[in-house]
């Protein structure tokens, strides 16, 4: 998606935290507005059904994200689009 979205500029940072780990994913295109980015995790959900695509991305990250005990949150970029921060717990190996 940020792909997709963004202008000319899509940035990836993985930082290491206390109990984990943040994935940043920031974009510089036309971000989502905060009243309508619940909706973007809803199963076919699209905002602009001009752009290609079926809707499904996001909802499937989140529930992957929480699967794995992570929170994923849609947050405005510094880049000025749209920044995916998750956070995935550490986990160890069995």
């Amino acid at each position: 998606n940020a792909c997709k979205w963004a202008d000319s500029e899509v940035r990836l940072d993985i930082l290491s935290q206390a109990q984990g780990f943040c994935l940043l994913v920031d974009d510089d295109g036309p971000g989502i507005p905060e009243a309508q980015r619940a909706e973007v995790f809803s199963r076919g959900a699209r905002l602009d059904e001009q752009i290609t695509g079926h809707g499904l991305g996001l909802g499937i990250v989140r529930d992957i994200v929480e699967a794995w005990g992570g929170q994923l949150q849609l947050q405005e970029s510094p880049a000025g689009g749209l920044r995916v921060r998750i956070d995935l717990p550490e986990r160890t190996a069995p």
